[in-house]
């Protein structure tokens, strides 16, 4: 009998949480609670396709961080004649977007999907049940291993024998410029190999090359961030090299992870980076003979992990094309509320409402804590919120157990912003991807109308 993994993940019924939340107040709700702010994330959005836009290079956007359709239509735009392109971490994702993209092929919208980890052989069987529902050639994979790429030959092959329709998914090589996550390096002996192997079997299917620069989180600067591009776009290219001469007509070259892909940014405004004019040059060169395609997925959310990379400016002003790198443009907090305050402590400390699996248990190069308290709700404010970069004082997540998590005060005593029992805070995480995952649905609010009064909310898929 056959698994159908949607059925087995329903999600709750969006018109009913909109009857429930629509209207209300954040102080007004149960916690903990994850809310996005809308117009801080089409902001971020509208950034980097217009950067793309105007480097001439394409976007795929991953959609792994917030799960929704909702923001995964931002991330893409509304215009018809550009490209909705995707990646997925996950089956679900893909099965959650089909409707969007039969959608995007009803009104002649060019649309695509990359499953953008190595295919476990389990699920190929539901890979292949969605290339067929979409037209040929929308669903794409990645490959770095000869032995997998055997298996998802036959398993091709297999599905073609016994159907009426053709089978028809691209492929994508995942190369490994240095995250050493998942990829296969240019220098290992079983690189030409891996590359003649889909060459022939794949022909113009056989779509380029992948990478993913995760490291780039270990950035603190944009020169950094510009540099690691280069690296990955030069890993690439060297890439194209194992590629017999003629074989196939264009490649795409597909690179990035938030810090990177963000800094492009910075080449549109005015910049003193020394990678940039070389950054400018590569992108140049290779467009000349190849479809260079940028990825990333955090973005429109952030977090404090990316704000610590410093891949751009932490200040200036928003415009087409750039938005700086600071908390106040972090689009997803995390609604606790305050249940014990300990001011007597020597650091005063108080107990909110939310743990690991609210916030995550990821840290954050750039301080000690868990998650630091903004300034919203009139709780926390008078401007002292504890920045890493900037003014250490202010309330930070200290220590953190499963369901609660302990405030710390950061910074001298007498200027302490007091709490009571029943305060209702929003709190940047961490990791935003990590920090969301427990949560069904997110409180939609819109700081360009009133930052504290719900009006949307967006149902989080779930399943693997």
């Amino acid at each position: 009998m056959d698994i159908h993994p949607l059925s087995n993940y329903p999600l709750p019924s969006q018109s009913s949480l909109q009857l429930q939340y629509v209207g209300k107040n954040l102080n007004d709700i149960l916690t903990p609670a994850a809310v996005i702010d809308r117009a801080i994330v089409r902001r971020n959005c509208n950034a980097m396709l217009n950067a793309t836009k105007s480097l001439g290079v394409g976007f795929r956007a991953h959609i792994k961080s917030h799960k929704t359709l909702e923001l995964s239509k931002l991330q893409v735009g509304s215009d018809i004649h550009c490209p909705a392109e995707f990646v997925v971490s996950t089956l679900i994702e893909a099965e959650n977007l089909l409707p969007f993209l039969l959608e995007c092929q009803a009104n002649g919208r060019r649309c695509s999907i990359l499953y953008g980890v190595p295919i476990p052989i389990s699920a190929l069987p539901r890979l292949l049940r969605l290339a067929l529902t979409l037209k040929p050639g929308t669903l794409n994979v990645l490959i770095e291993n000869i032995d997998a790429f055997l298996e998802f030959n036959s398993q091709v092959v297999k599905a073609m024998n016994q159907g009426k329709d053709p089978v028809d998914i691209g492929v994508f090589i995942k190369v490994d410029t240095g995250y050493h996550r998942a990829g296969i390096q240019t220098t290992s002996p079983k690189f030409k190999d891996l590359v003649k192997l889909v060459v022939d079997s794949y022909g113009e299917d056989f779509r380029g090359f992948y990478s993913h620069f995760g490291h780039s989180y270990a950035g603190s600067s944009e020169e950094d961030a510009a540099n690691g591009l280069l690296e990955e776009l030069n890993g690439l290219e060297e890439a194209t090299k194992a590629v017999p001469t003629n074989s196939v007509s264009k490649l795409t070259l597909s690179v990035g992870a938030t810090p990177t892909t963000t800094a492009v940014q910075n080449l549109l405004v005015s910049s003193v980076i020394p990678a940039a004019e070389e950054l400018k040059t590569v992108i140049e060169k290779l467009k000349q003979k190849h479809h260079v395609e940028f990825h990333a997925g955090v973005y429109p959310l952030l977090d404090l992990q990316q704000i610590a990379t410093r891949a751009r400016p932490s200040v200036g002003q928003s415009q087409p094309g750039f938005e700086s790198l600071c908390m106040n443009n972090i689009g997803l907090k995390m609604l606790v509320e305050v249940t014990s305050v300990y001011d007597e402590r020597e650091q005063p400390e108080a107990l909110v409402s939310a743990g690991s699996l609210a916030l995550g248990r990821e840290p954050c190069k750039s301080y000690p804590g868990w998650g630091v308290v903004t300034g919203d709700l009139g709780n926390s404010g008078n401007g002292r919120i504890y920045d890493a970069q900037g003014n250490k004082t202010g309330w930070m997540v200290g220590r953190i157990s499963q369901e609660h998590g302990i405030l710390v005060w950061q910074g001298p005593k007498d200027q302490m912003m007091p709490l009571k029992i029943g305060d209702k805070l929003l709190i940047w995480p961490n990791h935003a991807c990590v920090a969301s995952a427990g949560f069904g649905w997110y409180l939609v609010v819109d700081s360009n109308r009133n930052v504290n009064e719900i009006v949307d909310i967006w149902v989080r898929w779930r399943g693997w």
